[in-house]
C-alpha cells in the first residue's frame, strides 16, 4: 500500500483549520489610542480607543466601538502596563467586522515597517492563544 504525502513545499496541516500564520498570536489586554493616517472616506488624524485581543510579532487584533474603514494605515499607541512609557506602532487595517451582538468592531492589522526592538520582548510576555481562537482568520486575504 503506497503512502500519501502532502505536495511538496505544502504545509500538510494548511488547509485543515489549523493555523496559516507564521507567528504565534498571544491573548492579550491591552489598551491603546489609535489614529488614522490616510484613507479616502476618512477626516485626516482621525482617532480612538481600543482594546487588543490578541498580538503576535506580525499583526493585532483589536476592538474598538468606531468601524475603521479598509484598508487603511493607522498609528497605534500602546499603553504598556510592565514599563513607564508607551510603544508607537503602524500598522495596517486589512479586516473590520461587527463583533457578535457587542456594539464593537473587530480589527485585523498587520505591523508595517520598523518594529521597536523592545516588541519581541513585549509579545513574548503574553501567554499564547487558544487553538481555537487561532484558526480563527475571518477572512483576511493577508496573514496578520
Amino acid at each position: 500500500m503506497k503512502e500519501h504525502s502532502a505536495p511538496r513545499g505544502r504545509d500538510p496541516g494548511r488547509g485543515q483549520g489549523l493555523d496559516k500564520r507564521r507567528f504565534q498570536r498571544n491573548a492579550c489586554d491591552l489598551r491603546m489610542t489609535y489614529s488614522i493616517l490616510s484613507s479616502r472616506a476618512s477626516n485626516p488624524f482621525e482617532y480612538g480607543v481600543a482594546q487588543a485581543k490578541n498580538l503576535s510579532e506580525n499583526g493585532v487584533c483589536i476592538f474598538t466601538e468606531q468601524e475603521v474603514q479598509v484598508p487603511v494605515l493607522l498609528q497605534l499607541n500602546v499603553n504598556l502596563p510592565m514599563r513607564p512609557f508607551h510603544m508607537l506602532l503602524l500598522g495596517k487595517a486589512l479586516r473590520c467586522q461587527k463583533a457578535g451582538d457587542r456594539d464593537l468592531y473587530e480589527v485585523g492589522i498587520k505591523f508595517v515597517g520598523i518594529l521597536p526592538p523592545e516588541f519581541k520582548r513585549l509579545v513574548s510576555v503574553f501567554p499564547s492563544s487558544g487553538e481555537a481562537e487561532l484558526g480563527d482568520n475571518s477572512g483576511s486575504q493577508e496573514t496578520t
